[in-house]
């Protein structure tokens, strides 16, 4: 009976045009439409040095890491950046005049960049100075360390600063191989994955919507079936999750052998990981769709916006990661979207497999409190009348 309830599960969802088209039909268009628009953009050849200003002001001035590193790269035959210094006022005034491609200034110790449109320079603007300020946080994080050993002793604040840069410059980063450079764009395509992971959750919502005698007349139905109504639940949640599973992986492929997508050599735990997400989007699926007491289009529009959001804080269009990091510092860390797509970038980048093994664990995590909170509450309902 599992197995027969299992097929006409699987054969109902794919007749069902919606889910198909949102779960299994869009990311493979947003993955086209996102090759489209950054095919060149890690390709570094085809960039020439654009226009920027700079706020050189005494917040700027104080910032030492990170003016030299600015300063930088505008100097040499292969630099980034043809600089001008200015006040914000002037600088504001360029920007308007589309004389610059954007500005960057120092406020309260936080390093801002100001465009007036999205592009490719603005997007190499925004995400060199995000990594330039990491690293001149690192610097300053270590050469306070420092300096609070010593403290009560006179200590040379200047060679402290000194022997911090050259900690943080020349530290070998543990990534597998040095041919892996940072892709700036493939962040968006690891978020894509983990978005269609969790849109996935729609699958699982549909399936147990038609469980449920106080939202649909086949619900009715299974609530007066002599068949278990575990078998039945069981049964519609793993044919949810068999499409979502066959639609990633299919998604991973897509984007790796036609698109060029760099995803590392570590194919079992990219599958272990697809695996381990899309259990986590069928066991939220499971839990909205116990939990809220609405109409079926409503439940799918908050799987939307849950995975819309999350995809967002991940890094998906064209805002870093980093920048959410400290503007909400923790969400990536229990948003399953964050998880899925720092584990992608934790398999490409890093040989430790530490990180990787802590995002898996997190979201089975999630995927059992999801389970736990859906049954108690299963248990706990009972209907008058059918």
């Amino acid at each position: 009976m599992f197995w027969h309830s299992y097929k006409y599960a699987l054969k109902t969802l794919l007749k069902n045009r919606m889910l198909v088209f949102w779960t299994l039909v869009f990311p493979f268009l947003l993955a086209m439409m996102f090759h489209l628009a950054f095919s060149r953009l890690h390709d570094y050849d085809v960039f020439e040095p654009f226009n920027v200003a700079v706020v050189k002001d005494e917040a700027y001035e104080n910032e030492k890491v990170f003016s030299e590193a600015f300063k930088s790269l505008s100097e040499g035959d292969n630099k980034l950046f043809n600089i001008e210094y200015t006040d914000k006022d002037d600088a504001e005034k360029k920007l308007e005049d589309g004389e610059i491609e954007g500005y960057v200034y120092v406020v309260d110790g936080k390093k801002k960049v100001k465009i007036k449109e999205n592009g490719t320079n603005q997007t190499v603007l925004t995400m060199t100075t995000e990594q330039i300020s990491q690293s001149a946080k690192m610097i300053d994080d270590i050469a306070m360390r420092e300096v609070a050993k010593n403290a009560g002793r006179e200590v040379d604040v200047a060679a402290i600063y000194r022997n911090a840069v050259k900690t943080v410059t020349e530290a070998e980063p543990n990534i597998k191989d040095e041919s892996h450079v940072m892709n700036i764009v493939s962040v968006e395509f690891y978020t894509l994955i983990a978005m269609a992971c969790m849109q996935g959750a729609m699958l699982s919502c549909e399936m147990m919507n038609r469980c449920m005698p106080n939202i649909t007349n086949r619900g009715k139905r299974v609530a007066i079936a002599p068949t278990r109504k575990g078998v039945i639940v069981a049964s519609n949640l793993l044919a949810g999750y068999t499409l979502l599973f066959a639609a990633v992986m299919a998604l991973i492929f897509f984007t790796r052998f036609v698109l060029g997508v760099e995803y590392g050599d570590n194919i079992p735990f990219i599958c272990l990981l697809a695996a381990v997400g899309g259990l986590t989007a069928t066991m939220m699926g499971m839990f909205l769709s116990v939990i809220l007491k609405t109409r079926e289009s409503a439940k799918n529009i908050i799987i939307v916006i849950v995975t819309m959001v999350g995809s967002l804080f991940a890094g998906m269009f064209g805002v870093t990661k980093m920048f959410f990091d400290e503007l909400a510092p923790g969400v990536n860390k229990v948003s399953p979207v964050g998880l899925i797509t720092d584990g992608l970038y934790s398999l490409y980048y890093y040989d430790d497999m530490t990180r990787f093994y802590i995002n898996v664990i997190s979201l089975v995590i999630i995927s059992l409190l999801f389970f736990i909170f859906s049954i108690r509450s299963l248990r706990r309902q009972r209907y008058d009348s059918i």
